[in-house]
């Protein structure tokens, strides 16, 4: 296991005498990963310990944090089947020692103590739900997470417990274990010169607390996949043409019965051929009987995916189609799922006069998944009889 600058600064700050430990962190700065390797250590240390760690969801955790977790176990050799209830999604150590995962959509904040708790992303769950886990901690607490925004965890913690609180920054150089073209993928997004830097540099690059403020979308939810389809309806596929130097971009949407909607990132890719798209839906799973509402400038593309047998439709793109449309996925509570889609909804800001004036006009260019999802809300709007 390659040991990074993330580790050994996690290590100095999980080990010293604050009870908080607060670590907000970049793309890929090896904050979950190195949390993780040191609360392992934690567990074989300590005999009979319990360590918690809280996500959002079963499916952010399955996905993301328990992942990472066996991961590690089974690069020094460690892990074992026999000790990992599936079910329960506990570890078991020789010495007594357990590592449990827990949802907060399926546990309360009250339960048995703890020696450790790790939060997992917590700008997903509320204060209070924190305050009551951290209240039933003996040793100490950890949050981390990606500074999209300022919340709780600087106010409560940072700002308010700082006698009790050690915050750590980090970012992807401290984590020397990234491939080159991991850190080509992050660093292409860094500001030109003389250019505003992005949210999306200043929260996944620089590690810093962003601000949607200008941003044309707020609010967005991030969920699983899995979470998406459980619990939404899918009823309609939204399509974005590429080009040479663009992505191809398709989105499903998803009705909620509580009235949000659900965005999942289906296709995101460039240098796709007309004559490819039907053949590239039907290896992605594409429900034929769903309607794709796709960018009405490639009328051709559109007739060789409907011959194909898919339903599809152009969208409207007439005068004012834009503003309206985006007006329309901001009366939506939206949760979503994609990498892509996400680096957008970061980035995707109204342009400004160079006297800073914000223009009612949103800048070109960082758009794709978000223009299929805008195609295929604005469509919901329009009467439609069955073709």
């Amino acid at each position: 296991m390659a040991i990074t600058s993330a580790l050994n600064r996690i290590k100095d700050t999980l080990f010293d005498e604050t009870f908080y430990k607060v670590i907000q962190g970049g793309m890929s700065s090896g904050k979950t990963f190195g949390i993780l390797t040191l609360l392992i250590s934690y567990a074989q240390t300590y005999n009979d310990s319990i360590i918690t760690v809280i996500g959002k969801s079963y499916g952010h955790l399955k996905d993301g944090a328990a992942r990472d977790f066996k991961k590690i176990l089974q690069e020094v050799n460690i892990w074992d089947d026999e000790r990992w209830n599936k079910s329960e999604m506990n570890y078991a150590f020789s010495n007594g020692s357990v590592i449990e995962f827990r949802s907060i959509d399926k546990m309360g904040a009250h339960g048995p103590r703890r020696d450790v708790l790790f939060v997992n992303e917590a700008n997903a769950i509320s204060y209070d739900v924190f305050d009551q886990l951290a209240s039933r901690t003996r040793d100490f607490v950890i949050v981390d997470y990606n500074p999209s925004a300022k919340f709780w965890a600087h106010e409560e913690l940072v700002e308010k417990r700082a006698d009790d609180t050690s915050f750590l920054v980090l970012t992807y150089k401290d984590n020397e274990a990234l491939g080159k073209r991991e850190v080509e993928n992050i660093e292409s997004h860094r500001p030109k010169a003389g250019e505003e830097p992005s949210n999306w540099w200043t929260v996944y690059g620089l590690g810093q607390i962003g601000s949607l403020e200008g941003n044309v979308y707020s609010g967005w939810v991030e969920m699983s996949r899995d979470e998406i389809i459980e619990q939404g309806r899918l009823i309609r596929y939204g399509l974005d043409f590429g080009f040479s130097n663009d992505e191809t971009a398709l989105v499903g949407i998803y009705d909620f019965e509580d009235g949000r909607f659900g965005i999942t990132e289906e296709l995101y890719k460039k240098g796709i051929l007309g004559s490819q798209y039907a053949e590239i839906l039907k290896s992605h799973n594409i429900d034929p009987s769903i309607l794709i509402v796709a960018d009405s400038a490639r009328p051709e593309i559109i007739a060789e995916i409907r011959n194909a047998g898919f339903r599809i439709v152009g969208a409207d793109k007439n005068a004012g189609s834009v503003i309206r449309g985006i007006d329309r996925v901001k009366e939506k509570q939206i949760v979503y799922y994609g990498d892509d889609l996400k680096r957008e909804y970061l980035s995707y800001a109204w342009r400004k006069k160079r006297t800073g004036e914000i223009l009612d006009e949103p800048q070109d260019g960082n758009d794709h998944a978000l223009d299929a999802a805008r195609y295929a809300i604005d469509d919901l709007n329009r009467q439609r009889f069955d073709f």
